[in-house]
């Protein structure tokens, strides 16, 4: 970590670059009137009742700061005009909430307020074309391909509101008549006076919570975090970057008992977290050969930095609340707390971006499954690995058969069935591959899928023609239709390609689609996720649909 001085004083001057805005920000204001003293105007009328988690932010106050000048305002600017359509100076406002989860991924909004007049057509040009043109209101509006693709609508020049599945219709409804609910109620009242505030209610949450935390393989150092979604009644951040004395990070327990445990137990991984630094540190140092006075000094001024940093971010308890981040510290202890907060909370985030994406493929992979038992039951088969010509050349891939069943009849009708994949008109096609074809963690090209059933001897889909559910003798249950594949495994979704089963390699090319596994389905419409070391012989047992193997349900 720091086994060299010029490494040293690179991390000093990133750090040194970063917190200095904040630093000059927190300073007086050379006049009294800057852009940053104003009041934000709220409006949280869009976010419905029953929201768990909202933000708000006003990115125009603060960019225009004249304390901010040390900014890269330019590079943001130019920036968000070209990915995104919007400069980030013309937003005065932007309020993102979500609802909890009800048996499928949550439904979120966002309001986005202008300082001047847009245009619907010129926002987000990445999610256009995953849009289509509709009305609302009277009004016209880029309404989403699929409940899974979120819809942008202006109702006027100054707003856009951006929604996934039927969530714009219940902010409209909620704005014409506004109904409170505990997250609007606190954005609107912490808002006025904060840069930046997000909330978050655990109750709506917590039975998710505790079913992801149930199955996640926790280290025995860390078990308490399964009790903390019982014990959290809310969490909320604010920043106000003119006064970083009284930002803060807080969480609300249960009642005052459910605050003690959770002091203690953020104290024991604190104090974890310390010996694990202090230690790799002092193993660092033994392995050091060099008689250098400064490097060695480095590492002496690391260790006690660390040690102030831990004792300054210890929680401090009001009653039923936990403040992480105390009105009372002065800018070290800030500068410390953003530190040590960020080392705390960037695993949790990475996590629950994780476990959203692994809903998210869940639900694709079911779609895919329920398509092909639409097939089923249609055609008294499912779709064969591929649509042959007379030669028995596969042309196009099952997806494209299970079009009609996805509703993309429109698109199924336009691809000539008796060409190739890459055929001047199939070709073209290529770039509307339905979004529930893209794995929501793979880092693939575009138009292209990790979803590929297994294609090989003893497979389901072993040959030319598709198979019916009387032919699966092994169990519905117990036999595998569809695999994530690892990003290197990625086909275009058009194109005749699956994940080749090779008995001498029976999992190459799997086991790397999220952190320790990947997701596999079921031809009874069931989704799960197997891990990386999952024992080869039930592995070759599950891809069997006639081979009369025992299979212990256990082991996988």
């Amino acid at each position: 970590m720091f086994s060299m001085h010029r490494a040293t004083v690179c991390w000093t001057l990133i750090v040194a670059m970063a917190i200095t805005p904040s630093l000059v920000y927190a300073q007086a204001p050379a006049t009294s009137a800057t852009a940053s003293e104003s009041v934000p105007k709220l409006d949280v009328s869009y976010v419905v009742p029953e929201a768990t988690f909202g933000a708000i932010a006003f990115p125009r106050r603060v960019l225009t700061a004249s304390e901010m000048a040390m900014l890269p305002i330019e590079i943001l600017s130019a920036s968000g005009k070209k990915e995104l359509g919007i400069d980030p100076v013309d937003v005065e406002q932007i309020l993102l909430f979500a609802e909890a989860p009800q048996g499928g991924p949550p439904g979120v909004g966002l309001v986005v307020r202008f300082s001047r007049p847009y245009q619907i057509e010129s926002v987000l040009p990445k999610l256009q074309p995953l849009t289509e043109a509709s009305e609302i209101e009277g009004k016209p509006y880029r309404r989403g391909r699929n409940p899974m693709m979120p819809s942008l609508y202006m109702p006027d020049d100054r707003t856009l509101l951006v929604a996934t599945g039927g969530m714009l219709e219940k902010m409209i409804a909620n704005r014409d008549k506004p109904a409170d609910g505990r997250i609007s109620s606190l954005l609107n009242r912490l808002g006025t006076s904060n840069d930046f505030v997000a909330i978050l209610a655990m109750e709506p949450i917590r039975p998710l919570l505790n079913a992801q935390l149930a199955k996640a393989p926790v280290p025995p150092p860390l078990a308490d975090l399964k009790k903390v979604p019982d014990l959290v009644d809310l969490v909320g951040v604010k920043v106000r970057l003119k006064n970083p004395g009284n930002s803060m990070l807080s969480i609300t327990a249960r009642d005052e008992a459910a605050a003690v445990e959770l002091e203690k137990m953020i104290d024991g991984w604190l104090k974890l977290a310390r010996q694990m630094m202090e230690a790799e540190m002092t193993q660092e140092m033994a392995r050091r050969t060099s008689d250098d006075p400064v490097e060695k000094a480095s590492m002496e001024y690391a260790q006690r930095i660390s040690r102030m940093m831990f004792e300054m971010v210890r929680p401090e308890r009001k009653g039923k609340r936990l403040i992480l981040a105390s009105e009372t510290q002065g800018p070290q202890a800030q500068v410390a707390t953003v530190g040590i907060l960020v080392a705390l909370l960037l695993p949790a985030v990475q996590a629950a971006r994780e476990a959203a994406r692994r809903a998210k493929s869940t639900n694709n992979m079911k779609q895919l499954v329920l398509s092909m038992l639409n097939h089923e039951a249609a055609k008294r088969k499912f779709p064969a690995r591929a649509i042959f010509d007379k030669d028995g050349k596969p042309l196009l891939s099952w997806r494209v058969q299970l079009l009609p069943y996805l509703d993309e009849s429109g698109l199924y009708e336009q691809f000539h069935l008796d060409e190739p994949w890459d055929s001047p008109n199939n070709k073209k096609l290529i770039a509307r591959m339905p979004d529930v074809f893209r794995n929501p963690s793979s880092t693939a090209p575009p138009n292209m899928t990790t979803y590929l059933v297994p294609v090989g001897p003893g497979t389901l889909f072993e040959g030319n023609k598709g198979r019916t559910l009387r032919d699966i003798r092994d169990g519905t249950s117990n036999t595998i239709v569809l695999v994530e594949a690892n990003d290197d495994q990625a086909v275009i979704w058009t194109r005749p390609d699956d994940w080749e089963y090779d008995p001498e390699k029976p999992l190459a090319g799997l086991g790397r689609a999220h952190p320790g596994g990947f997701m596999v389905a079921f031809c009874d419409g069931s989704v799960r996720f197997l891990a990386a070391s999952l024992d080869p012989q039930v592995w070759k047992a599950l891809l069997s649909f006639s081979g009369g193997e025992m299979i212990d349900n256990s082991r996988f």
